[in-house]
């Protein structure tokens, strides 16, 4: 028999050499040139911790609270200077009179910078000021019954699945003037554009828009560094909207406004369009959501004043009636909202395949195998796009297998970020534009711009939404259940935040486990004669359930914050 036993010296050796190898590199440490900083980085409060909103909300409260307090400590400081000098009745010569000239600039440059951080307070204070709704509009219903005109804000790239069929024929017999406001105009082709803009304003007056750099939602990549402040008046098609709401206006009988509801699909473009037209940012825009419980829309509806004769309603997106549980339809309904509305972390979805398989169904085969450098699959063959999409990404499983649920999510991701511009081609047409119309157009990217940049996909038109939308529903969720709702703002968040977190942290832990029994059958090819192996630890998901499952969820902060 041998033994494993080793001699004291050897031992000591063993240890003197490692001792010894640590100097050396510690040595050689000192003389490195390159600087490393020993400062760390602070890495800030992560998205999961529950309590994320509230530290924001008192971090900015203080801030405002230091700015306030500099402000008054500045005035201040300036009174005691300026009684400093009327009491000095002493005249000194030509120096007494330079000395006072100097004064007289730094006392005035002190009031520029004072102004400027009160100016900068009163706004923060008009930001923190909460929204509070009109009880005279409990829902939808009331809104358009007091409106004399609606606009229905659509997407420019599919916009039959943006309208509503029972909503445009309740206002049409109620007999209220109707627009349609085709926005985003500019993340489609101009072909497509104008091809719609024909086609829709054979039905109803029809304005195509983009709105305010301002108004727009930062970008989730930032392409340069800069704090530059994005301009509020560079909006593209304002003009006409305005006119035309004034030219209504006028002809209104009475002293009364007109009053002008903007209603239409979550995350169509509804705030930033009212933002746009009052050139100035007074309305919440949505912005990626970072969890499930963040704002991501309008919640209740605002009425703001354009000018003394008009005033507009921005309403939040539309609630439909859900569909039978067991109609088949449902899911396709479901998965093209989910994909329409963008909102959220779509990526994070519990069952993200479906949504995938609506969109390969919609999309033209050779645009997929462009983007992704994928080779040949048949049209509509969701398994075989994410099977090319999971080797090109290298997402292999265990035993060679492609992990279909990872590539759906970065298809999803890519969605969501906009790395897919994808556009519907509009109906064809022998009608002539105006020349308004084909100035707009001349500023919007071709076709063969857009393919030259990548990531252009063309899909198939959509339908006109034929589903009850809920006119009676209370706009607050605690004033009067809605039995059933299956609305645009909270039920798809739950799905697309809370339990997409949940899932991605499964994989994780499944990836961490794989990893883990590779790790045990190489241990036991060396080593044999070891039986007893440690338990691998749970994974990190299950006490994110219970997490999850929790009822007693943290209270929402007293302000919503949002940092630039």
């Amino acid at each position: 028999e041998t033994s494993n036993r080793t001699k004291t010296h050897e031992r000591r050796k063993l240890h003197n050499k490692l001792r010894e190898g640590k100097k050396k590199k510690a040595k050689a440490a000192k003389k490195d040139v390159t600087w490393k900083s020993k400062h760390k980085k602070d890495p800030g409060i992560p998205n999961n911790y529950p309590f994320k909103d509230q530290l924001l909300a008192e971090v900015a409260e203080q801030r405002r609270i230091k700015a306030a307090k500099k402000a008054v400590d500045a005035e201040a400081a300036e009174q005691d200077a300026a009684a400093e000098l009327s009491d000095d009745g002493d005249f000194d010569g030509v120096a007494s009179i330079s000395a006072k000239k100097l004064n007289v600039a730094t006392v005035s440059l002190k009031d520029a910078r004072r102004a400027a951080a009160a100016a900068e307070v009163e706004d923060e204070d008009e930001e923190d000021a909460p929204m509070l709704m009109d009880p005279d509009l409990p829902n939808l219903r009331a809104v358009l019954d007091k409106a004399d005109v609606v606009i229905e804000v659509l997407d420019a790239r599919d916009p039959q699945t943006f309208r509503s069929a029972e909503l445009e024929n309740y206002v049409s017999g109620a007999g209220k003037k109707t627009m349609f406001v085709m926005n985003k105009i500019d993340l489609c082709p101009r072909e497509a554009v104008s091809a719609w803009y024909l086609h829709l304003s054979a039905d109803r007056p029809t304005f195509l828009f983009r709105s305010s750099s301002a108004c727009l939602p930062p970008p989730p990549v930032p392409d340069a560094k800069g704090k530059g402040k994005a301009p509020s008046n560079d909006a593209i098609g304002a003009g006409p909207i305005l006119e035309q709401l004034q030219k209504w206006a006028a002809e209104k009988q009475g002293d009364e406004s007109l009053t002008v509801a903007v209603v239409g699909v979550t995350n169509s473009g509804k705030s930033s369009l009212v933002n746009s037209l009052l050139k100035k940012p007074a309305l919440p825009i949505y912005t990626l959501a970072t969890s499930s419980r963040g704002p991501t829309t309008t919640e209740v509806p605002h009425e703001v004043s354009l000018s003394d004769k008009v005033t507009i309603i921005d309403t939040p997106g539309l609630s439909w009636v859900p569909l039978p549980p067991d109609d088949e339809a449902a899911n396709v309904v479901r998965a093209r909202d989910i994909l329409m509305r963008n909102k959220g972390r779509i990526d994070r979805l519990k069952d993200p395949e479906p949504a995938v398989d609506h969109f390969v169904s919609r999309a033209t085969t050779e645009d997929l195998m462009l983007l992704y450098n994928l080779p040949a699959f048949m049209k509509e063959d969701s398994t075989a796009f994410l099977t090319g999409v999971a080797r090109a990404k290298q997402l292999i499983k265990k035993h060679g297998a492609v992990d279909l649920t990872n590539a759906s999510r970065v298809v999803l991701r890519d969605w969501s970020i906009g790395r897919i511009k994808w556009y519907t081609p509009g109906p064809a047409s022998t009608a002539l534009l105006s020349e308004a119309v084909e100035a707009i157009l001349s500023r919007l990217p071709t076709r063969k711009e857009l393919r030259r940049a990548g990531g252009l996909v063309k899909l198939t038109p959509g339908s006109i939404d034929e589903r009850a939308v809920e006119l009676d529903a209370p706009w607050v969720r605690g004033a009067e259940p809605r039995p059933g709702a299956d609305s645009d703002d909270d039920d798809e968040d739950e799905d697309v935040d809370m339990e997409g977190e949940e899932e991605a942290d499964d994989d994780d832990s499944e990836e961490e486990e794989d990893d883990e029994d590779e790790e045990d059958e190489e241990d036991e090819d060396e080593d044999e004669d070891d039986e007893d192996e440690e338990l691998p630890s749970p994974p990190p998901s299950k006490r994110k359930r219970g997490a999850a499952n929790d009822k007693s969820l943290p209270p929402p902060p007293a302000k919503k914050v949002a940092f630039a």
